[in-house]
């Protein structure tokens, strides 16, 4: 997996939390799949690169988990 970059290309430790508030916040449907996929990738190379952090850990889990209930209420959405 390649490493997680701004558009400029910097990489950056925060760049996890941009694509999630970006997905968290995303009004359209037919976006927010992709905000997720782009925000769950960049939470676990995170989680990777940080391992020996137990709050960041916790952040980064809490995070995954939110992402999974927007998920699941997007394609509840969806089939209604």
């Amino acid at each position: 997996m390649s490493t997680a970059r701004f558009p400029s290309g910097e990489p950056t430790a925060l760049l996890w939390q941009v694509l999630y508030q970006g997905a968290i916040l995303e009004f359209d449907n037919a976006k927010l799949p992709e905000r997720i996929l782009r925000a769950r990738s960049a939470i676990r190379e995170r989680a990777q690169k940080n391992f020996a952090d137990p709050f960041e850990r916790r952040v980064l889990h809490n995070a995954l988990q939110t992402l999974q209930r927007l998920e699941e209420i997007a394609v509840r959405k969806q089939s209604a």
